[in-house]
């Protein structure tokens, strides 16, 4: 049986894409000037990538409120 603890290849390298395009979308967006809603829309896709790179631990969160 597989521990809960260990992820595989591909969780990790998801998990670093996530992380890595949610940074770049957060650099793009402080070097955006003039354009309101396009820093509102590089913001807001940043938050929800970097929400991807902590999926596991928000699913940890998420099932200690979960009834028994």
């Amino acid at each position: 049986m597989r521990n809960k603890r260990t992820g595989s290849v591909g969780q990790m390298i998801s998990t670093l894409c996530f992380l890595g395009v949610g940074l770049w979308l957060i650099a793009e967006a402080a070097m955006t000037e003039g354009d309101p809603l396009r820093v509102f829309v590089l913001v807001s896709c940043a938050i929800l990538s970097l929400s991807g790179a902590l999926r596991f631990q928000i699913a940890t969160v998420a099932g200690w409120f979960r009834p028994a």
